[in-house]
Parts: C-alpha cells; sequence; structure tokens
C-alpha cells in the first residue's frame, strides 16, 4: 500500500519530498526535490520532468538491460533537472523511506555531478547538496517570473515542455518554435498570451504555422524573429525579441509587427475591462 508523500527536509528556497511512487508527483513538487521508490527508467523520468522539479533521484532497479534502470538520467539532464539514481541492493524499490534514508547513489547525471552529487554518496546527503545548490543559484530555475502586476504574470521558459498547471493564466515567453505542434502542449493552461521564436519562419511558414490555432482559441499570440531572439533561449527573447508575425487576438491588444516583446507582452498581460 503507497504511503502518503512526505516532506522529510525544508528550507525556505526548497524542500525534499519523498515518495513510494513517481506516480504520486504533482505541481506541489515543482521547483524541488523528490526521492521516489520508482524505477529510473527513461519512461519514470519523463513522467515526472513534466512537473519541473528541481531534482530527481529513482531506484536503478539494477541498472539492467541496456542500463535501462537509469536510463532516464539524460532525460532529465535534457529537462534542466538534477538526476541520480540510487543502488537497489541499499534500497528497497517502491518504497520512497527506504530509498531517502538508506540508500547509496549508483548514477548520476552530469548536472547532478556540477552540483557535487557523487555515485557512493548517501541519498540524505545527495538531496542537502541538491537544496544547497538552489540556494547558491548555481542551477537555473527552467521558469521564471520577470513582470507581475494586479493582472498576473509574465514568466520565461527557454521550452514550453516546462509548462504545467501552475503556469495557468500567465503570459509566457519562451525559447520554443511557433509551429502549430506547440499549441496541443499549452491548450488547456488558458495563457493569457505567448512569444515563441519564428525558427526563420522556414518552408510552408511552418516555423509561425501556430498563429492560427492560438487565435480560435483566443490566445493572443505572436512570433519573434529569429535574428533577434535566440531560439531555445527565453531570457534572449524577453531582452532582445522583435515580433515578426502575429495573431489577430494579439492585434486586437494592439501588438504589430518590429514590437519589443517586453512591450508586446505587457500589452496582452492586462485584462480587457
Amino acid at each position: 500500500m503507497k504511503k502518503k508523500k512526505k516532506v522529510v527536509q525544508e528550507e525556505e528556497w526548497g524542500k525534499v519530498v519523498i515518495m513510494d511512487s513517481a506516480a504520486q508527483i504533482s505541481q506541489d513538487e515543482t521547483g524541488h526535490i523528490v526521492v521516489a521508490g520508482s524505477h529510473g527508467s527513461e519512461s519514470a523520468a519523463r513522467y515526472v520532468a513534466r512537473y519541473v522539479p528541481l531534482g530527481v533521484i529513482l531506484n536503478d532497479a539494477g541498472k539492467g538491460k541496456n542500463n535501462a534502470g537509469i536510463s532516464g538520467l539524460p532525460v532529465l539532464e535534457a529537462m534542466n533537472i538534477l538526476g541520480a539514481t540510487i543502488d537497489c541492493m541499499t534500497a528497497r524499490i517502491g518504497e520512497g523511506h527506504d530509498n531517502y534514508y538508506f540508500g547509496i547513489i549508483s548514477a548520476v547525471n552530469n548536472m547532478a555531478k556540477i552540483v557535487g552529487v557523487q555515485v557512493g554518496m548517501t541519498v540524505i546527503e545527495a538531496t542537502r547538496i541538491m537544496l544547497a545548490a538552489k540556494k547558491s543559484s548555481l542551477i537555473n530555475n527552467p521558469i521564471s517570473t520577470v513582470y507581475e502586476d494586479e493582472d498576473g504574470r509574465i514568466i520565461l521558459a527557454d521550452t514550453i515542455s516546462y509548462l504545467n498547471a501552475s503556469h495557468r493564466g500567465c503570459v509566457v515567453v519562451s525559447g520554443s518554435h511557433c509551429a502549430h505542434t506547440t499549441f496541443d502542449w499549452v491548450k488547456d493552461f488558458e495563457l493569457k498570451g505567448i512569444f515563441l521564436n519564428d525558427a526563420g519562419k522556414g518552408k510552408d511558414n511552418q516555423g509561425i504555422s501556430g498563429l492560427p490555432l492560438y487565435d480560435r482559441a483566443g490566445i493572443p499570440a505572436a512570433a519573434l524573429d529569429c535574428m533577434t531572439a535566440m531560439i531555445g533561449n527565453a531570457r534572449d527573447a524577453w531582452e532582445n525579441g522583435l515580433i515578426s508575425a502575429v495573431n489577430e487576438s494579439a492585434v486586437r491588444r494592439g501588438v504589430t509587427q518590429r514590437m519589443q516583446v517586453q512591450e508586446a507582452s505587457k500589452k496582452v498581460l492586462k485584462i480587457q475591462r
């Protein structure tokens, strides 16, 4: 029988949460450290990554064929998440409590290695290091708020895959491209607006093909000239991006081509009274 999640370390800048299964993760763990009894496979990592925890430690399940038990570590790395696994001979798989209190680290991704997590250390020590890294800003939060007022907030996300339900109702400035495939990632978040990279527009204007979909959903959307904002870099988009294409919902909010994204995003943030 699965136990309830439990906070075992907590500081003002973050906490460590243990759980028997990665399936128990939720937006409550966004930006925090998770120790779960689940295996460290690619599928488990993809599941937990959608909630963008700061760090994740899972059981290596004996590593196994093709190192499947630790195959989630590069997935976490790609999502800017500190990742590590626990030697299955030191902690019982499926029991978060045992993994946290008795587990020994068996593998780490490069991000975790950079901040000081090492093979052979205890899970308790590894989580303390991860929390310390957050406090000292050795890692970057993949989502950051750059502007906030009574109407809401504007957030930066290098990729829209970092977004989750906690970002509902925000204006998003992202490093992702503006192709139609992006719409499915964010359609349930009731965004007030979204700004994405035009990716050079490309064949059949694929790089801005998402604009009509956002329009039909009533979401102001615009693409940023890829020559003014680096794709994959939301901070650069915010600081330097210029609008290259706009949907009708954004036009009605006063957004125009060649407008700076900071001005445009504040226009769509405002509640229409």
